[in-house]
């Protein structure tokens, strides 16, 4: 994908194909900014997943400890019910989520999106939690704390959060990232430039039968697009995996 985003116009499509560019094209990089709004869709991802990370993140948080520590009537149910839910297609929720989304008029607007994908995402990170709080955080620790007077809130924060950060950025990073590539739902319910993320935005570069002006310009908005997750991986790989691993070890 890099590769081709620099190559000149006549090379890419020639016949035999030329793996390496003679020369680079970087003038690709700063004429995509010049022909599509491309830091309006960048904006609008940035503020799109980092809502949905932030949402899913605090519930799931909540949700997570409660289901993994309080035993109550309906908990086996809620569980069975949470796993139900990753069990049914997204795509058959999206006409009648429309309509929903349409009665409150929530269409074209940042907190629709964010509603959206929220939803969709936090069964599956109250799951993960779920199972990192009780695989890495000892009961004994929290009793010890009650018995030196901690309410159930203050361990949560103090003691039960702190210890579980690696599993609390797995699943940030997971929700940054399924909002960030997300697109059926974006395609359907924004129809105002300044409400598109980038996966929107990039798809509305091609011609209306599937042809791109320039297919170097479409790589490098696409390297422009992956480029962010990319950096979140490098940085934050060490949380992921310990994350993922940890929370798929039933204690």
């Amino acid at each position: 994908m890099f590769v081709t985003s620099v190559k000149p116009a006549e090379q890419i499509l020639q016949i035999p194909p030329a793996w390496w560019p003679s020369y680079f094209e970087f003038k690709n990089y700063t004429e995509v900014f010049q022909i599509m709004p491309l830091f309006e869709y960048l904006k609008n991802s940035i503020i799109y997943s980092l809502s949905t990370t932030i949402v899913c993140v605090l519930l799931a948080c909540f949700a997570g400890y409660s289901l993994s520590r309080f035993r109550f009537k309906i908990r086996n149910a809620s569980i069975v019910l949470i796993l139900s839910s990753q069990l049914i297609p997204w795509v058959m929720s999206i006409i009648p989520f429309y309509f929903i989304m349409q009665s409150l008029k929530l269409n074209n607007t940042t907190i629709g999106i964010t509603l959206a994908y929220s939803i969709w995402a936090i069964p599956f990170c109250t799951l993960m939690l779920k199972n990192y709080f009780t695989s890495t955080l000892p009961v004994e620790i929290e009793e010890s704390a009650m018995i030196d007077g901690c309410s159930r809130m203050k361990i949560l924060f103090v003691i039960a959060l702190p210890i579980s950060i690696p599993g609390i950025v797995a699943t940030a990073i997971f929700s940054f990232i399924l909002a960030w590539n997300e697109y059926m739902w974006a395609s359907i319910v924004l129809s105002d430039t300044k409400y598109k993320p980038l996966s929107v935005g990039i798809h509305d570069f091609i011609g209306q039968f599937g042809v791109t002006p320039s297919v170097s310009l479409f790589m490098a908005a696409s390297v422009i697009t992956t480029l962010p997750i990319l950096l979140i991986f490098g940085f934050l790989q060490k949380y992921l995996i310990s994350g993922m691993s940890d929370g798929a070890i039933k204690g």
